[in-house]
């Protein structure tokens, strides 16, 4: 108990009925406050401070203005590698049919793709924004830009192959068919059904010399007609005028 009760930092501690409080003993903090100058000194500082007049600032002037510096955009090469790859499909393909394509499974996705690949065409699904860029760069592709909404697929083929496109697309009812690139001309679908309804081109060709050659042999023969009439008459011609001469004579 004479422990608790020994001083302790100058001070001692006092026991009181429910608490021991600490209670400090010995000299006062020696603590000075500075003293308050005299009044004429006050006086004279209030009166010499100088007084500053604030400048007004425009309110538009008022913020301060950001330098705006041009930065180097950072160039995606994916980005561009797809791109070249689009000039690449308008480029290199006479055919090129746009298809809205609804939700569908990667099984059938896959199916789709491996039965145009067996008849000579391909697919390719390429983003909106590749698609509208390029034809922008190609003035004859402008009129495309209506069909170029939503999720879209591309039928490509170098040979103007539509009549086969369209037979596979008829069976594959989440491939909705909104047009197409044949030939460097724009076809609706309705085209697209006619221009495949016409006969192929070697059967064409055949048709054209045909006409040709009826039309050749049928000139020739009018000619031929005209000319044996008129070489007629000027023989008749002459002999009339060899008679004439005979009988004045």
């Amino acid at each position: 108990m004479a422990t608790i009760l020994q001083k302790v930092s100058q001070g001692c501690v006092r026991c009181t009925s429910r608490q021991w409080t600490a209670v400090r003993g010995g000299k006062k903090w020696n603590v000075q406050r500075p003293k308050p100058r005299v009044w004429k000194a006050r006086v004279l500082e209030s009166i010499t401070r100088p007084i500053y007049v604030e400048d007004i600032v425009p309110i538009s002037q008022s913020c301060e203005k950001l330098e705006i510096t041009t930065q180097d955009t950072e160039v995606d090469e994916y980005e561009e590698f797809m791109y070249k790859q689009v000039k690449k499909m308008f480029d290199e393909n006479t055919m090129i049919l746009v298809c809205q394509m609804l939700s569908m499974p990667t099984v059938d996705k896959r199916k789709a793709i491996n039965t145009m690949k067996d008849n000579g065409m391909r697919l390719w699904f390429y983003n909106n924004r590749l698609i509208r860029r390029a034809i922008t760069e190609y003035s004859q592709y402008k009129n495309m830009a209506p069909w170029i909404i939503g999720s879209n697929v591309y039928v490509v083929c170098s040979e103007p192959k539509v009549k086969e496109a369209l037979k596979i697309l008829k069976k594959i009812p989440d491939f909705i068919v909104l047009g197409g690139l044949v030939e460097n001309s724009l076809y609706s679908k309705d085209g697209l059904t006619h221009y495949s309804q016409l006969p192929n081109i070697e059967q064409l060709r055949g048709e054209l010399v045909s006409v040709l050659n009826m039309a050749a042999g049928g000139k020739t023969h009018s000619l031929l007609e005209s000319h044996q009439q008129t070489l007629c008459r000027n023989l008749t011609q002459y002999v009339k005028q060899e008679t004439d001469g005979e009988d004045n004579s």
